[in-house]
């Protein structure tokens, strides 16, 4: 292992060595004369040696000091430059998103040109599929995810609110009477292709419905789900908002809502620890859509 002194005093000691002069240095540090100068003693008692000696309002330095503050000076700018390089090569890189199908289908490229216009320098590679993706291991900078916001390991911060609607075309409605939730048996399920929504169980399981027993389905990735329910294929669950201007438009009636977990929504993922420019952008864009009303 490398034996250093104390790297905050190394730091004040070569600030020193440049400016000849406390203040100046502790003004460059963003501290005061007197921690500048209690870092020197310490680092000059580490050493066992006098680095610096008054000189007039100045400082002067020693041999050692001298020899001590070209090495530190060398180092600092070699470290300085590969710091920039990593800046400039990560402001460079594309910022790698990846997200759920419906997700990117419903939400985000509709409102993805604000972004461009607002930062047309980013460049952005978005990964939409259902798939789960170690942002880790994959080296992705952003997951959006549903769920209770239970992921350890992660920053995690909840987008929005998602409430859930069990919708069917009014087609299929003209020929099966549903006014009770055993009546959605009667129908076809339009199902995600992944898995079940978690509320969507809880709803049958309430409701004395067995999901085993029901034959009748049609599995989609969850993108195509909608046109399909439109279409007349079946019933199935979809997040309100998605659905919200079709119910209005009388293209889809709502049978049911299921809003039993106050904690599902759609989270951000992102690694702990120094988060780019180019993320906190779009995160700073992201927070800001829709800030009145983060149902979803």
């Amino acid at each position: 292992m490398r034996k250093f002194p104390p790297l905050s005093g190394l730091r004040a000691f070569e600030a020193v060595a440049r400016h000849k002069n406390l203040s100046h240095a502790a003004r460059e540090l963003n501290v005061t004369h007197a921690a500048v100068a209690q870092q020197i003693k310490r680092l000059e008692e580490w050493f066992a040696t006098p680095l610096t000696r008054r000189e007039g309002r100045g400082v002067a330095i020693t041999e050692a000091g001298i020899k001590l503050g070209t090495a530190l000076g060398s180092s600092f700018d070699i470290i300085d430059e590969v710091v920039q390089e990593l800046q400039e090569s990560d402001s460079e890189r594309p910022l790698r998103i990846t997200m759920t199908p419906s997700f990117a289908t419903f939400w985000l490229l509709p409102r993805l040109s604000d972004f461009r216009n607002l930062h047309p320098e980013i460049e952005l590679l978005l990964n939409a599929n259902s798939e789960v993706i170690d942002i880790k291991r994959e080296e992705y900078d952003l997951a959006i995810r549903y769920g209770s916001g239970n992921w350890t390991g992660y920053e995690v911060e909840k987008l929005m609110q998602s409430y859930t609607s069990i919708v069917v075309s009014p087609s299929l409605l003209k020929k099966i009477d549903v006014s009770t939730p055993q009546d959605i048996t009667k129908l076809p399920w339009v199902c995600d292709v992944d898995d079940y929504h978690a509320e969507w169980e809880y709803w049958l399981s309430q409701n004395n419905i067995d999901p085993k027993k029901h034959s009748a389905r049609i599995h989609l990735p969850g993108h195509l789900m909608r046109d399909a329910i439109r279409d007349g294929q079946g019933v199935g669950t979809l997040p309100s908002n998605w659905v919200s201007q079709d119910i209005a438009a009388g293209r889809l009636v709502e049978l049911f809502s299921l809003n039993s977990n106050k904690y599902a929504g759609y989270y951000l993922l992102y690694k702990p620890g120094m988060v780019s420019s180019n993320l906190k952008a779009f995160l700073s864009w992201l927070r800001n859509q829709n800030p009145e009303d983060t149902r979803f």
